[in-house]
C-alpha cells in the first residue's frame, strides 16, 4: 500500500464508505470465500477499489487498488 501512497485511513474510508462494484467482486462462492470489491474516492482524491473477504465478522483486506493511476513499485 505505501508504494500505492495509500495509507490505513485511506482504506477504512472506503470500507466505511464506498459502494460494492458487484462486476469487480466474486460472490460465487461460500460465506468465507466471498471477495467484494468497494470502491470510492478518498479525503485526497485517490480513486480507490478495495478487495476484502468477510468470515464470521472479520473483515480481511486481500489488496488495494489506486484506480487512478499505475504506481510503478513492486510489491514484496
Amino acid at each position: 500500500m505505501a508504494c500505492r501512497h495509500i495509507d490505513e485511513t485511506e482504506v477504512r474510508e472506503i470500507v466505511d464508505k464506498g459502494e460494492i462494484n458487484f462486476a469487480k467482486s466474486d460472490l460465487n462462492k461460500d460465506a468465507c470465500h466471498k471477495r467484494y470489491a468497494l470502491e470510492g474516492t478518498s479525503d485526497d482524491e485517490q480513486k480507490l477499489r478495495i478487495i476484502v473477504a468477510e468470515c464470521s465478522d472479520v473483515l480481511t483486506v486481500i489488496t488495494v487498488i489506486d484506480l487512478g493511476r499505475d504506481w510503478p513499485c513492486v510489491c514484496e
